[in-house]
């Protein structure tokens, strides 16, 4: 697979360092989203020392004025979950799928998780936001993220 048609984000004016060597990245597709199309939210988690598969990531439009609070994991139920598309592991300098890398990794090994979900955003300024949900809190802790601000024309 060329690396021309790889879903990663790796560079986003929309980006949050994470605890634990994570950085998160995000777009929409389309940039800039339309009114009454689906919009993709696009999410890149990458991790320096190896694959992080105890995280979870879900999305929903919020209120720009009143951002939901970051220890707010369960007050609004309109988290739409991102899945998983795409995962790419860098072994030896060569950046590969993981399910065509030899697991166990021996080493520290670059990885990148992708995950999409849809949103369907009327016209106007919106916030985005973003729930974490960590099985692995030592590692990287649940959280919320705002302060993703967009217009849809």
């Amino acid at each position: 697979m060329s690396t021309e048609n790889r879903k990663v984000i790796r560079d986003s004016e929309t980006f949050w360092q994470l605890d634990g060597e994570s950085d998160l990245y995000a777009v929409t597709i389309p940039d800039p989203p339309k009114a009454g199309a689906a919009t993709t939210i696009r999410l890149t988690h990458s991790n320096s020392y190896g694959p992080f598969d105890e995280a979870e990531f879900f999305v929903r439009v919020g209120d720009p004025g009143k951002p939901t609070a970051q220890e707010d994991l369960d007050s609004a139920s309109d988290w739409v979950q991102a899945r998983l598309v795409e995962e790419l592991v860098s072994v030896d300098g060569e950046e590969k799928l993981r399910s065509e890398a030899q697991e166990p990794f021996e080493d520290e090994t670059p990885w990148e998780g992708t995950y999409d979900a849809q949103l369907a955003l009327a016209a106007g300024r919106h916030s985005i936001e973003i729930k974490i949900v960590s099985r692995h809190p030592d590692l990287l802790r649940s959280l919320v993220l705002t302060g993703w601000d967009i217009t849809v024309g």
